[in-house]
C-alpha cells in the first residue's frame, strides 16, 4: 500500500500566506480585548497579550520567509515549521518578559497552532488546486467577448467598396484578437504582446471613432515582463466603451506602463462624459480582471479604479517577473 503523498509546504514569502497566517494572533488578540473589558486594568491586560503574541508571529514569519525554500524540500517540513515556530515565541518571551514558565507556555502554545494553520492553509492550496484554478481561469477567460465585435465588422464591411486595404486589416486585426482570446489561460503573455493586442483593437476602433481618438503610449518597462493574456486590452475596451466614444469632440486615452519597487504598474486613463455616473467604468471586464489577477497572484496583484474629475483611471499592480523564453 502506497503511503498518501504529503500536501506541500506554502511558500512562506508570499503575502498572501502572510496575511493568512497573521490572521490567527489578530483573532486571539480581539477575542482577548473583548474578555479584558471585565478586568481590572483591561488596557494593561491587553498590551501584555499583544506583548506574548506580536514579535512571536512577527519573528515567525521572518525566519520561515527565509527558511521558506530549505523547508519545501524537507520531507518533515511541517515539523521544523512547528518547531520554527515554537522557537520564536519562546525567545521572545524569554527576551521580553525573562519568564520561563510562560516561556515554555509560549512555546508549547506556537508549536501545537502551527500544524492547525498548516492544515488551513493545504485546504485552500486545495481548493484552488492548478485543475481548479485552471478550469476557473478558463471560464472567466470565455466571458471576454470584446463588445465590438458587430462594430468591427461592420466598419470592415463599410470599408470594403471605399478602402478595401483597410478593411483587410481591420478583419486581420480581429482574427488575431480572437486567435488570442482562444489561446491557454494558464500561458502567461508579455507585455509587448499585450500592447500589441491593445493597439489591433484600438486600430479597430479608430475606424468607428475616426481620427478625434488619440492614443498616447507612455511605456517605461521592460518588454518581456510576464502578464496574464488578455490584461491590457479589457482596459482598453472598458475605456472605450465607458468613456471616449461617449465623449463628444477629440478625446485622449493614455496608457502607460513603469516598474516601481519591484512591480509592474499598468495605467490606463480616459476621458468620461460630464452626466456620467459615479461608478462609470467599473463594469463586468474590470471584475473579471480582479478575479483573474487573483488567481493567478493572490494579494501580490491588485486592481484599483477611481475617478478624477473628468477622467477615469484604472491602475493595476502586479509582480515584475521577467518571462522564461520557450
Amino acid at each position: 500500500m502506497s503511503r498518501p503523498i504529503p500536501t506541500p509546504l506554502p511558500d512562506f514569502r508570499q503575502p498572501g500566506v502572510m496575511l493568512r497566517i497573521l490572521q490567527l494572533p489578530a483573532l486571539l488578540l480581539c477575542a482577548d480585548g473583548l474578555l479584558a473589558l471585565t478586568a481590572e486594568q483591561p488596557l494593561w491586560r491587553w498590551l501584555q497579550s499583544a506583548l506574548a503574541l506580536i514579535p512571536g508571529s512577527l519573528l515567525s514569519l521572518a525566519l520561515l520567509a527565509l527558511a521558506s525554500p530549505w523547508l519545501s524540500r524537507r520531507r518533515r517540513g511541517a515539523a521544523w515549521t512547528a518547531l520554527i515556530a515554537g522557537a520564536s515565541f519562546a525567545l521572545c518571551q524569554w527576551r521580553l518578559q525573562d519568564d520561563w514558565p510562560r516561556t515554555w507556555t509560549a512555546a508549547a502554545l506556537a508549536m501545537a497552532a502551527a500544524p492547525l494553520l498548516l492544515h488551513y492553509l493545504a485546504l485552500r492550496q486545495r481548493a484552488l488546486s492548478p485543475a481548479l484554478a485552471e478550469a476557473r481561469l478558463t471560464a472567466l477567460q470565455a466571458r471576454i467577448r470584446p463588445h465590438f465585435l458587430f462594430n468591427s465588422l461592420n466598419a470592415a464591411i463599410a470599408l470594403i467598396r471605399s478602402r478595401p486595404q483597410r478593411a483587410e486589416t481591420v478583419l486581420e486585426n480581429l482574427a488575431e484578437l480572437f486567435r488570442a482570446q482562444m489561446a491557454a489561460p494558464e500561458r502567461l503573455s508579455t507585455l509587448a504582446r499585450e500592447i500589441e493586442l491593445a493597439k489591433m483593437y484600438l486600430a479597430i476602433e479608430s475606424e468607428r471613432l475616426g481620427p478625434r481618438l488619440t492614443v498616447s503610449w507612455r511605456i517605461d518597462a521592460p518588454p518581456d515582463v510576464e502578464l496574464p493574456p488578455l490584461l491590457l486590452q479589457p482596459l482598453a475596451e472598458n475605456a472605450v466603451c465607458h468613456g471616449a466614444e461617449r465623449v463628444a469632440g477629440e478625446v485622449e486615452i493614455v496608457i502607460s506602463a513603469r516598474v516601481a519597487s519591484g512591480l509592474l504598474e499598468l495605467a490606463l486613463d480616459n476621458p468620461l462624459p460630464a452626466d456620467a455616473a459615479p461608478t462609470a467604468g467599473s463594469g463586468i471586464a474590470l471584475e473579471n480582471l480582479r478575479e483573474r489577477l487573483a488567481l493567478l497572484y493572490d494579494a501580490e496583484a491588485s486592481l484599483a479604479a477611481e475617478r478624477r474629475g473628468s477622467r477615469y483611471q484604472a491602475r493595476v499592480r502586479l509582480p515584475c517577473r521577467t518571462a522564461k523564453p520557450d
